[in-house]
């Protein structure tokens, strides 16, 4: 797919139960459906698009569903139901807490109860789908909300630094953990990631600490994953422009070299912490 004709890739994914199938999303406003069986070479060209409001941002997929985060606050999500054809975008409302700026990062629900959205001013909004749409995503837009397991929407705040919070940062990426899909895990502007219990709302672990750049400034996680087990998290550090051309400036003439590692974990702490 890299040298076929896409324009700014922003997100890629893939569903698990239909390997065949990548997404990507761009900022030319489109979502892009690919089989990598017959997509190949210069001349591949996609199954199918989506045309979407506004440039994507960022986007998860778990079949039948792909969810998009758009450039305009208005357009906040975009929801894909990929079981039709052709696909259209349907926009979910997010939760006033992250409604004034765009999404940074978006994770749709393992068993489709909803959805959380990342905010650039460290926030996450929790969203679930109405009971009466029998947990289908595809029909959160339409239907009317009704109280969720967890109860109701909300949102908390998360990645800020500082004796007062004060320092801000961006919530890059989301990542359900797959054993228990109401353990969320958030990576952010300042470097860090945290595990989440979003049915009792409070932090369950600190799973990476910051890396710092010779600037002394921290280096972004931008994109974090969970393997299938959970016994494995894959994390990526780069600059994410949060800071501007200057920050980046400073983190590259620090020789900080963009890079995909793995963390091996121990979810025993998370049962006590759980337990507690």
């Amino acid at each position: 797919l890299r040298r076929a004709a896409l324009t700014q890739v922003v997100a890629v994914a893939t569903a698990e139960p239909h390997p065949s199938m990548v997404l990507s999303a761009s900022l030319d406003k489109t979502v892009a459906v690919w089989d990598p069986r017959a997509s190949s070479g210069a001349g591949a060209k996609p199954a199918s698009t989506v045309a979407l409001p506004e440039r994507a941002l960022c986007l998860d997929l778990r079949w039948p569903h792909a969810l998009v985060g758009t450039a305009a606050a208005a357009a906040g999500a975009q929801l894909i139901d990929l079981r039709y054809a052709p696909a259209e975008a349907k926009p979910l409302k997010l939760h006033q807490s992250v409604s004034r700026f765009p999404p940074r990062s978006v994770a749709l629900f393992p068993g489709g109860e909803g959805f959380c959205a990342g905010s650039h001013d460290g926030r996450v909004a929790v969203h679930f789908h109405s009971s009466s749409a029998g947990g289908a995503a595809g029909a959160a837009a339409a239907a009317p909300k009704a109280k969720a397991p967890w109860g109701e929407d909300f949102s908390f705040k998360c990645h800020r630094q500082g004796a007062d919070k004060d320092r801000i940062y961006g919530v890059g990426a989301l990542s359900f953990f797959p054993a228990k899909p109401h353990l969320l895990a958030t990576a952010g502007s300042d470097g860090e990631c945290h595990l989440w219990d979003l049915k009792r709302r409070h932090k369950t672990a600190h799973l990476l600490k910051a890396s710092t750049a010779g600037s002394g400034a921290p280096v972004a996680l931008p994109a974090i994953a969970f393997s299938r087990g959970g016994d494995m998290l894959a994390y990526a550090r780069s600059d994410d422009w949060s800071g501007g051309a200057a920050a980046y400036e400073a983190t590259r003439g620090a020789g900080h070299a963009n890079d995909v590692r793995i963390l091996l974990l121990d979810p025993s702490g998370w049962e006590k912490r759980e337990a507690g």
